[in-house]
C-alpha cells in the first residue's frame, strides 16, 4: 500500500473542532477532500501529523496555536480514504487536477490523474 508522503495525492475525510470541541467542520458525510501531500494547500503541521499514513488509516490531529500561525487550538479527526502518486501535471500545479467540468459538476470534489476529454 501506498503511504502518505511528499508529491502524493491524498483523498481524506475529516472532522475539524476547535480547542473547545465545538464542531467547525464534518466531511465525513460527503464525498472525500483531496489535496497534494508537500504542497502548501493545508496546514504543513497536520501534512507532518498524517506522514505514514495509508488509505483506511484513521488519526486525531492536535494543532496547539503556539506551533502554528493560527490563533485558536485544532482538532482534526481524519480518515483516510486514498493516496496515490500525483501526476507531473499535479506536482507542477500544487494541487489535484479535477475531471473535465462537463462531466463533474463545477463544486464537486473529484479528481482525476488525466483529464477526460468527450
Amino acid at each position: 500500500m501506498i503511504q502518505v508522503s511528499r508529491n502524493m495525492v491524498v483523498s481524506l475525510r475529516y472532522i475539524m473542532k476547535n480547542g473547545r470541541g465545538d464542531i467547525l467542520e464534518n466531511t465525513m458525510n460527503t464525498d472525500p477532500t483531496s489535496y497534494l501531500h508537500g504542497s502548501a494547500s493545508i496546514f504543513a503541521l497536520l501534512q507532518v501529523q498524517m506522514e505514514g499514513l495509508m488509505a483506511g488509516d484513521r488519526k486525531t490531529v492536535y494543532l496547539k496555536s503556539d506551533q502554528a500561525i493560527i490563533d485558536d487550538d485544532f482538532i482534526f479527526d481524519v480518515v483516510i480514504d486514498e493516496v496515490r502518486k500525483a501526476s507531473p501535471e499535479e506536482i507542477e500545479l500544487g494541487y489535484p487536477v479535477k475531471l473535465d467540468v462537463k462531466i463533474c459538476d463545477a463544486d464537486c470534489d473529484c479528481y482525476s490523474i488525466k483529464k477526460i476529454d468527450n
